[in-house]
């Protein structure tokens, strides 16, 4: 029988492990575990014991089989078999963990790998939307820092950031539905400049932070610089891999954590000063700064699912390394098993070891990938104009594209690839469920008409001139009676000039009389003209400052929202203070998209479905009316975006917008502009909806439903009697209107010269 000189070559090699090359041991979860530390190209790799000790054996001058030998004798029922110390010799070589004269097997191995990685495609989508601008070795100076500073890593900076964070706390408590209020405005379009600000300057310490916790135990940080997101977004980061070889979990979860850490202290201060200072560009730019440390920290830095703090946090709880690309190896696997057929497949290792963590992460992890992915494809697609557009769907193409070429690459991949007569069943079938369900499911294609609660019959409460508050004598909630005491303002200078017109008309008086003493009629009655006209303008005064007072011109019950903010703040003739609600009940104000107006036109005087957004449960009305055009006029405060809505606004309205809100007013009838509600300030000629939308009007059915409904309260339609459309034409349907909507931004942004 010929002998098989590939396999005796393998056997006959003696492999050496690189000289240059750390080992350091971990504890993971009482197994016993070491990292393998790749100084000159700053790299980890992790390895068991048996995998470990079979390793140390290549010294250059034992051969392959001596060391399966030695580990059969040492290791026993744990001992590598054959095809797993093949394996992990390649494994080796790929990584380029030998010494390339350790044999001509490996150096063939070796050869082979590189012209393998040189002909692998390199994505060069993800280097236009992700690139790196390394700025140096920061080492020198962290570790200067690490001197004065890495007390905040210890038991006093823990019981300081404790303290810190209690504090911040009580202060904040009674200042949180302003803090909220206000937030919607910071994360509107025209409030990104100061999000965006803070967010870029708490990265740069948060990545500091990194590096300080590194070089606190010991690692080293050779490099930092900024990572760009989409062009637009810098992500500063910082090297911080050398904690991987930590003996201590909770050093490597420290240094995970460390930015959180400092970022949640800054966030605190910010807070504070946010307190502390009044409207302004500071005051926004540090409200910016604590949304940017607490929502995009909790979303990204402390999201597992990315491989970001979080991530390495859980590894390190859990006792998993490499949670990521254990769950990717068992979607791999998963695929190959259930979707291609290959049924001799061996279930990975990991998810042995772990069967409810890794399929569980990822999945989970897959999911966010694919939302992400969308996420920042719509966002480019927002950018740039048309070139936006044409990367986002470069990007979807070439994905698709990809994944669609591995597919059929690795089906006809001779030797090892899946057998066709089992897989191509098995995908035609997975194909025809897909597009049975496009074609059968059905859904319905007015989801998004928004709905807000508004009460039948209210009456606003304006200021009469421009005025300083000084007193507020009631809080949301609270019943009135007509010619109650709602709030007193003050005009220090249209009192003094109300004194100045008092003191004139006294000194006209005198002077009169002294002239009628005196006989001298022709002076006497010039002077009577003189006094008319002051009594006049003294009446007038009185009137104008009778507005002072603000009283209740109905009886009824108070909305108002941070009533208690309004103290000590100026306002401008015909600014809503408060509106006085009747007892006639509540109704709803519809908002609806242009394109299912022809769905629901045909509804008026039938039964729809609201759902309130935090509420369990649906409650059902009768659709009164629906406007006759679509309008910019902002349906209710409550529903656009400087206040948490989703409907997105223009910056600036122009003379036809303030025609169309005109026109909605006078639709509205007695109740002024639509839907306008106490404590939103939004003006009312200056800002309009960026498309337009039809408002129409719905009442409760049962007058005893929604006692405990507040006037902005907002959820979503459903039109019960609207033809449903199937799941696939309402997806094309909507992805062309979409398209079509971009590109005719984009073709009015060119010829404008925008």
């Amino acid at each position: 029988m010929a002998a098989d000189h590939r396999v005796s070559e393998i056997a006959a090699s003696r492999p050496r492990l690189r000289r240059d090359l750390r080992t350091h041991y971990q504890d993971y979860r009482g197994s016993h575990t070491y990292v393998i530390e790749d100084t000159g190209r700053g790299r980890f790799f992790q390895l068991g014991l048996p995998e470990y000790q079979f390793v140390q054996s290549f010294d250059g001058h034992t051969t392959f089989a001596e060391a399966l030998a030695r580990s059969a004798a040492t290791q026993g029922a744990d001992a590598l078999t054959e095809a797993q110390a093949d394996q992990l010799l390649r494994w080796l070589v790929d990584n380029e963990l030998l010494e390339s004269g350790s044999g001509s097997q490996g150096q063939r191995h070796l050869d082979h790998h590189r012209e393998k990685d040189a002909r692998r495609p390199r994505n060069l989508l993800s280097k236009v939307f992700f690139f790196k601008i390394p700025l140096g070795c920061p080492d020198r100076l962290i570790s200067l820092s690490e001197k004065r500073l890495g007390w905040v890593f210890a038991l006093p900076g823990f019981l300081l950031w404790v303290a810190l964070v209690g504090f911040t706390a009580t202060r904040a408590a009674p200042h949180w539905d302003r803090f909220l209020s206000g937030a919607g405005q910071v994360i509107a379009p025209e409030g990104w400049i100061y999000l965006a600000a803070g967010y870029a300057l708490l990265k740069v310490f948060h990545e500091f932070a990194h590096g300080l916790a590194t070089r606190r135990f010991g690692g080293a940080v050779p490099e930092w610089g900024v990572q760009m997101l989409a062009f637009v977004t810098p992500l500063a980061y910082v090297d911080a891999s050398a904690s991987t070889r930590f003996p201590s979990k909770w050093q490597r979860i420290l240094v995970s954590a460390a930015g959180m850490y400092v970022e949640s202290a800054l966030a605190c201060l910010c807070l504070l000063g946010w307190i502390s200072t009044g409207p302004g560009v500071w005051n926004s730019t540090l409200h910016g700064a604590v949304i940017a440390a607490t929502l995009v920290t909790v979303l990204f830095n402390l999201n597992p699912l990315m491989r970001f703090d979080g991530y390495y946090i859980l590894c390190d709880l859990l006792g998993i390394p490499n949670l990521g690309t254990k769950g990717q190896q068992w979607l791999v696997w998963f695929g190959k098993r259930y979707l291609l057929g290959m049924k001799e497949l061996e279930l990975p290792q990991s998810a042995r070891l772990h069967p409810v963590a890794v399929p569980l992460y990822g999945v989970l992890a897959a999911i966010w990938r694919v939302l992400v992915w969308i996420g920042i494809t719509v966002i480019v697609s927002l950018l740039f104009k048309g070139a936006g557009l044409f990367l986002a769907l470069l990007s979807i193409v070439a994905a698709v594209g990809t994944l669609l070429y591995k597919l059929v690459r690795f089906l006809f991949k001779p030797g090892s690839g899946p057998s066709l007569s089992r897989a191509v069943p098995r995908l035609a079938t997975l194909v025809v469920l897909v597009a049975s369900a496009l074609f059968l499911i059905r859904v319905n294609p007015t989801g998004k008409a928004l709905a807000v609660v508004e009460y039948e019959d209210e009456t606003r409460v304006r200021a009469g001139l421009k005025a300083l508050v000084t007193e507020v004598a009631v809080k949301d909630g609270d019943t009135v009676s007509e010619g109650d005491l709602i709030a007193r303002l003050s005009n220090p200078d249209e009192e003094s000039a109300r004194d100045q017109l008092a003191l004139e008309l006294a000194a006209a008086r005198v002077r009169a009389r002294s002239y009628y003493q005196a006989g001298d009629l022709a002076a006497h009655q010039a002077e009577q003209e003189i006094i008319r006209g002051l009594e006049t303008k003294l009446a007038e005064g009185d009137r104008y400052l009778a507005g002072l007072e603000v009283v209740a011109p109905v009886a009824g019950r108070i909305i108002g929202r941070h009533l208690d903010s309004l103290p000590g703040r100026w306002v401008v003739p015909g600014e809503e203070i408060v509106i006085v609600a009747g007892g006639k009940g509540k109704e709803w104000v519809l908002s609806i998209r242009q394109e299912d107006i022809e769905a629901v036109a045909g509804m008026v005087g039938r039964e729809i479905r609201v759902r309130l957004r935090g509420r369990p449960g649906e409650w059902a009305g009768i659709l009164d009316r629906i406007e006759s055009r679509a309008t910019t006029a902002i349906p209710h405060p409550a529903l656009v975006s400087v206040n948490g809505g989703p409907l997105p606004l223009l910056a600036q309205a122009d003379a036809a917008g303030e025609r169309e809100n005109e026109l909605a007013t006078q639709a509205g009838g007695q109740r002024g502009r639509p839907g306008n509600f106490s404590g939103l300030e939004l003006p009312e000629t200056l800002q309009e909806l960026a498309v337009p939308r039809f408002l129409a009007r719905a009442r409760v059915i049962d007058s005893g439903e929604g006692e405990d409904w507040l006037a902005g309260e907002w959820g979503y339609v459903r039109f019960g009697g609207v033809e449903s459309a199937r799941l696939g034409s309402w997806i094309h349907g909507e992805i062309r209107r979409y398209l079509r909507e971009k590109l005719d931004h984009a073709k009015k942004a060119s010829s404008q010269g925008i």
